[in-house]
């Protein structure tokens, strides 16, 4: 199977040059662009195997700027480059610290055999380094037929790719790996790199002293293979620049794949003509070749390529490493914390009925009573005003989507036409994140980029595909271009001057996100979907209060909006997390940032019909909450936060495990209404003093209420939204239990999909057994499973 090569290169000739080269040696080139802005967007949507970027483009980016996006989203990227480009950026900063991430550098003029070398070698250490992060962070048991490639070659290469990781892993908890590592302190210059080189005398001392003068420490030279093992054992270098002919009975080959159990670089000496050798050379994945005779910059660029290259990769992997690691002790700490919220609930209940005596809960029941009545209250007052921008910030709208062929057309569309533009021209871009879609997903989003040329898709695929939206939205905030990102559900659909009306609540030094309000467009279709348009509304109504009360709302995923400097600064989205908004709102507000709420802003989305999808998208959300209630309160009442803020956010974050008070106490409450009217007599003592139990009983319904009325409704339709609001949120009982029994017994961070269903009446039948859903597994860590589930017809 041909791998895929995108070339980024403004020079006519060499990119027609560079493309028959690649055609002869059975590569095939999906485009050739004279820009960075048309290779990132190739790039991003095709995810081709290999990108060749001129290192000195013409317009706005340069060869880095460009890499760096690319890079970003794990696309492998080769430099073209002359020895004058290379020596001319020597001083530049961030040359220096953006080359070294390429996969290496392909010199003008272009030689065929040099080229096929430095391509084999960059795709296949992409995909090494591919699957070692995917064992970091556990992946496994990814089958999907379409973007598996079951070749010899890819079986090799994940061999190739276990094999190091695991005896990495066995390396650094061994106790000689240590020893070794103190020897090669003592061995070591302060920031200079240790390199072993194994060639003829000669031409060792002439390469040791290049090295040395541009500050590299050469701690030895050996001139055959068995020597150059027993150094590397004993110093363990940084890299080892090796000739493939060596004195002895083992050639430079045979001596790489002894040396691969120490996880060290290599770079190969050759000479041209050694076309077989170098054949074999390349299937031990060195980091690079070093033609004879050599040249000077050639040398040094080549070896801090290979130095940083596997600096950067290590990083990569131990920072995964550390994530899962601290995500099992959260995992934990979460089933010690379920734990003791179900049993002090199961304690308070149950007393109750042994002893027909609900008065403990009803002094329980009385604080989030209190509270809800109080921001009912506050939400009455008005919000602060907005100064509209004098140049309004050039905003980035983002859409994660997985099998979303029924309703993307219409959020697109939708979202493409919002009417905000800077003096004539369009001021956002939209960015749609196909996330390993299996439906017509990408056939819609084809057909749409037709349409509008502002659209952008970013393609994402397994084993990178499916781990999370947080990890989603990572990929576009990587490569969006606006000082604000918007982030949509892929039903959302808005009106033209939606961005026109939330953006000037960004206009505050402090204010660093807005949440809009959110309406479902199918809220007629069954009681269901209605009283989903109340509760959304009532939460609307609840962030409002927060915001009249110091800009403490929260931010609920769909038509949200975030300044791009602020997601950087908390370190972008937590791709772990099963509710990656909330998450996002409490790290903001830990960093006191504040976040207001846009209720003139609508965005419109698709309220689930059934009450099995409905328990399944409440329970991750649930999930979402008391993650975040377990693992981030200590942080909050460490940070600086004033104290009443502080009591809003846990408050807030315990939503689901409060309401379940509530909502037993009219159950309660209830019992003792029948017992009265035929005992004549409360058969459950609630002796708490009246205002109490008035609170306690009645607190649930100001809000609702408020919220209502904001709507301008007849007086018989509110009364009919309160009665119908108030049964439906019995549900909020079982759906404790539910989640507690799933965050017990889970193995796993378990991110369910809400599926959309859109037009397609078909979809809506009653029967819903007809949609079917396919299940993707994947491990996170030693001890953490998480399993998406994929919906599909």
């Amino acid at each position: 199977m041909s791998k895929n090569i995108l070339i980024v290169e403004d020079d006519k000739f060499t990119g027609i040059d560079l493309k028959n080269k690649l055609e002869s040696l059975n590569y095939k080139v999906i485009d050739i662009v004279p820009t960075g802005e048309e290779g990132i967007n190739i790039a991003i949507e095709k995810r081709p195997d290999l990108i060749l970027i001129d290192l000195v483009l013409k317009g706005n980016d340069s060869g880095i700027e460009v890499s760096k996006k690319i890079l970003a989203l794990d696309l492998p990227v080769l430099f073209i480059a002359s020895i004058d480009d290379l020596n001319s950026n020597t001083n530049d900063e961030k040359f220096k610290e953006n080359i070294d991430l390429g996969s290496g550098f392909i010199l003008k003029p272009i030689e065929i055999e040099k080229l096929n070398r430095s391509v084999k070698i960059a795709i296949n250490n992409n995909k090494i380094e591919t699957e070692k992060l995917n064992l970091a962070m556990g992946v496994v048991g990814n089958n999907d037929s379409r973007y598996s490639d079951k070749t010899d070659e890819n079986s090799h290469l994940n061999l190739k790719a276990k094999k190091s990781y695991y005896q990495r892993k066995k390396n650094e908890n061994s106790k000689d790996s240590s020893k070794n590592s103190e020897k090669n302190e003592k061995i070591a210059s302060i920031n200079k790199k240790n390199i072993l080189i194994v060639e003829d005398e000669s031409v060792s001392l002439d390469i040791k002293q290049k090295l040395e003068n541009i500050g590299y420490n050469v701690i030895d030279t050996e001139d055959t293979g068995k020597k150059a093992i027993k150094k590397a054992k004993k110093l363990h270098p940084d890299l080892i620049i090796m000739s493939i002919e060596l004195k002895g009975d083992m050639d430079g080959i045979e001596t790489s794949k002894k040396l691969e159990k120490l996880d060290i670089p290599i770079i190969y000496l050759v000479n041209d003509d050694e076309k077989e050798n170098i054949k074999n050379a390349i299937i031990t994945y060195p980091y690079g070749f070093i033609s004879k005779p050599y040249n000077d910059s050639e040398l040094k660029h080549t070896v801090n390529i290979a130095l940083k290259k596997h600096a950067h990769n290590l990083n990569k992997i131990k920072k995964i490493e550390d994530d899962v690691k601290e995500k099992n002790k959260e995992l934990l700490i979460e089933k010690i914390c379920v734990i003791g919220m179900l049993g002090i609930s199961s304690i308070l209940i149950l007393y109750s009925f042994l002893y027909l005596n609900f008065t403990v809960l009803q002094w329980v029941l009385f604080v989030p009573s209190a509270i809800t009545i109080f921001l009912a209250v506050m939400s009455l007052f008005k919000q602060d005003k907005v100064t509209p921008y004098e140049v309004p910030p050039f905003v980035t709208m983002m859409v994660p989507a997985h099998n979303e062929e029924h309703t993307i057309a219409d959020c697109v569309r939708s979202l493409a036409n919002v009417d905000y533009f800077y003096k004539g021209k369009r001021n956002f871009e939209l960015i749609v994140i196909n996330d390993g879609s299996e439906d017509r997903t990408g056939e819609v989003l084809n057909e749409l980029k037709k349409e509008f040329n502002h659209l952008k898709v970013i393609t994402r695929v397994p084993p990178r595909s499916g781990k999370g939206k947080g990890f989603v939205l990572n990929d576009g905030l990587e490569i969006s271009k606006g000082e604000a990102i918007a982030v949509f559900d892929a039903d959302a659909r808005v009106d033209p001057d939606f961005l026109t009306k939330i953006i000037p609540y960004l206009n505050d030094e402090k204010v660093q996100g807005v949440q809009s309000r959110i309406k479902m467009y199918n809220k007629d279709e069954n009681f269901l979907t209605a009283m989903q348009h109340i509760e959304l509304a009532v939460f609307g109504n609840i962030v409002r209060a927060k915001d009249v009360l110091g800009k403490a709302g929260f931010l609920g995923g769909n038509g949200q909006i975030v300044k791009k400097e602020a997601i950087y600064n908390i370190g972008g989205w937590d791709g772990f997390a099963i509710t990656e908004d909330l998450n996002l709102s409490i790290r903001l507000m830990i960093d006191r940032f504040a976040i207001r709420y846009c209720g003139e802003a609508c965005v419109y989305q698709e309220a689930v019909p059934n009450w099995k999808q409905l328990f399944r998208q409440r329970t991750r959300w649930a999930i979402g909450n008391f993650e975040t209630l377990f693992i981030y309160t200590p942080k909050i009442i460490k940070s600086k936060i004033p104290v009443f803020r502080t009591f809003g956010i846990i408050e807030h974050v315990a939503f689901y495990g409060l309401n379940l008070f509530i909502f037993f106490g009219f159950i309660v409450l209830g019992l003792n209404i029948i017992s009265y009217f035929y005992l004549n007599d409360f058969i459950i003592k609630m002796n708490a003093p009246l205002i109490i139990g008035m609170v306690s009983a009645f607190g649930f319904f100001p809000g609702v209420i408020v919220t209502l009325n904001r709507d301008n409704i007849s007086i018989p339709q509110i009364f009919k939204g309160i009665v119908g609001y108030w049964i439906y949120s019995f549900h909020l009982i079982p759906l404790f239990f539910i989640t507690c029994y799933q965050m017990l017994t889970r193995k796993e961070r378990t991110w369910a999909k809400t599926l959309h269903l859109g037009k397609d009446e078909d979809l809506k039948s009653e029967n819903m057994s007809e949609i079917k859903g396919e299940m993707k597994k994947f491990k996170i860590g030693k001890n953490m499973e998480a399993k998406v589930n994929y919906d599909s017809k």
